[in-house]
């Protein structure tokens, strides 16, 4: 299969990789691209995500990037090139599947194409949501192939892909993994499909034994695993859903025309044009060799709404515009089968033409990704001045040093050079979340993220003192002397907010920067 395709393979993965490279390389919004950085670095020093510091998502791309740390090298190449191979890997995916669904080729490698540029880059570096959306999007390709093949092999490797999601990101995996469980049984008992389905339980046993072990090989409590990953979070998500007035953000304020509408108006476009011809095919019962369209059409559509319902839920960068391109190969696949004029496959290609130019310059070119949309990219300067493990960044952050992105990295050279003088055992709180890598030391950093209601539970939360036992077990464990707290904004990181979740414990507080940088030593409170 490959050696036939090997020069479609070569193409796309070439591009999947240079596109993503391009746009990963520039630009910074540091809570959300280092997400990984430093916590994939402990990783390599004998922590682990759940056990010895706090996550609430996103647990697989720490392991991931500590693989390609390995790999490649503890940087910033990396860093980016774990995007890359993920924006190949989804593309590839996208390829094969259309060839296989009989779409010739040069279709199927110019909607992997568009899916490449539409996809990872938006993001361009490691991002729980893009990992999430592209193994849902996996598992949804398998269950397409592996009923119109009934290959045993698939419907093995389907939970894999499923639970695979999920540890990457609960959501939008959640709502795709439920919708896909009711599907597959749905077809396993009209079907009376007894071998199939035990190659799926045969899976999802296997895949269940395999975490099982990993959780006892790194010694991570099944109890803190239930309690981060999925009761804290159903405690965000809830509140989202609910218009809980706690939450970031909630559906009703999402839904209103612009967001709901404007944001997807090409999703939809392809949306509606796949309905119509799904039924189509429902209407003409005398063509039973449809069926088989019907399925796999409904398995696209109604994942897509899933996909917008979880984007209308959440304040992030809308990134499922490669569903586009997956919409429209497989609304190209319907075409075929009823020999559609050709004028119909020109309107798709040229829609697909237009939308992936438009979003590719918008959000990978302008990098209109997240508090970076106002920023002036022609003001970014090589993050080198940093560090060697940053060579081909080029730096610049939103707030506050949008305007002189030179003077936030001179700060940062003056936090690097103080934590070096620092002898003592330490841990910093920061949404920088590189320094343990920059000087090779475990910093031990307590959490991903420093966001009060939504990173982790907030005083008055009801896993509250839960966390508080989490968060002074890690510091009696590493014995820590004293705790830095590094803002990129000023007053981001107020130790008053953050010192109620240290019990017994009295501290002498030394600002060093005002506003920005501090440090606070424990000591004794008699």
């Amino acid at each position: 299969m490959f050696k036939s395709n090997s020069l479609y393979v070569v193409l796309i993965s070439f591009y999947a990789f240079v596109v993503n490279w391009i746009s990963g390389n520039v630009g910074v919004m540091p809570i959300d691209t280092f997400s990984f950085f430093d916590t994939s670095y402990s990783i390599l020093e004998g922590k682990y995500p759940i056990r010895d510091f706090w996550i609430f998502s996103g647990i697989l791309l720490d392991y991931l990037q500590a693989l390609f740390f390995v790999l490649i090298g503890k940087n910033w190449t990396a860093y980016v090139i774990h995007a890359c191979f993920f924006n190949i890997l989804i593309s590839l995916a996208a390829y094969f599947t259309f060839t296989n669904l009989e779409l010739s080729k040069i279709y199927s490698f110019f909607y992997a194409l568009s899916l490449a540029t539409l996809c990872y880059p938006v993001a361009g570096t490691p991002f729980a949501y893009q990992h999430s959306f592209i193994l849902s999007l996996i598992s949804i390709f398998i269950i397409c192939l592996a009923i119109k093949k009934q290959s045993n092999i698939l419907w093995f490797f389907l939970p894999v892909t499923m639970s695979l999601a999920f540890l990457a990101q609960q959501t939008p995996s959640s709502y795709i993994n439920l919708f896909l469980i009711i599907i597959i049984f749905y077809y396993f008992i009209s079907k009376k499909n007894i071998k199939n389905f035990k190659f799926f339980i045969f899976g999802i046993l296997t895949i269940s034994i395999l975490f099982l072990l990993f959780l006892a090989i790194t010694k991570t409590p099944v109890r803190d695993f239930i309690f981060q990953y999925i009761l804290f979070p159903l405690t965000i998500g809830s509140g989202r859903i609910l218009n809980d007035n706690l939450a970031f953000t909630s559906l009703s304020d999402q839904l209103n025309i612009s967001r709901l509408i404007g944001n997807f108006k090409f999703i939809h476009i392809f949306s509606i044009l796949l309905i119509f011809i799904t039924l189509k095919n429902i209407l003409n019962k005398s063509n039973k060799s449809k069926n088989h369209l019907i399925m796999v059409n409904l398995l696209i559509l109604i994942s897509t709404f899933l996909f917008i319902f979880h984007q209308l839920i959440t304040a992030n960068q809308i990134f499922i515009f490669g569903l586009i391109p997956i919409l429209a190969g497989f609304l190209h696949i319907n075409l075929n089968s009823y020999n559609s004029k050709y004028y119909l496959k020109l309107f798709i290609i040229i829609l697909v033409i237009f939308s992936t130019t438009k979003y590719h310059y918008r959000f990978n070119l302008e990098r209109k990704f997240m508090d970076l949309e106002n920023v002036n990219l022609e003001k970014a300067v090589s993050a080198s001045i940093l560090s060697p493990k940053f060579k081909n960044l080029k730096w610049i952050t939103p707030f506050s040093y949008s305007k002189n992105p030179k003077e936030e990295l001179d700060f940062l050279k003056e936090v690097v050079e103080r934590l070096k003088e620092d002898s003592r055992k330490k841990s910093i709180i920061t949404h920088y979340q590189f320094f343990s890598l920059l000087l090779n030391e475990d910093l031990n950093i307590l959490n991903r993220w420093y966001l009060d209601q939504h990173s982790h539970p907030a005083e008055n939360h009801k896993y509250f003192e839960y966390y508080k036992d989490f968060v002074n077990k890690q510091l009696v464990k590493n014995n820590i002397e004293v705790i830095y707290l590094i803002s990129y904004t000023e007053n981001e990181m107020m130790f008053d907010k953050i010192k109620v979740y240290f019990k017994e414990k009295c501290f002498k507080s030394n600002p060093i920067i005002k506003n920005k940088f501090s440090y606070h030593e424990i000591i004794n409170c008699n």
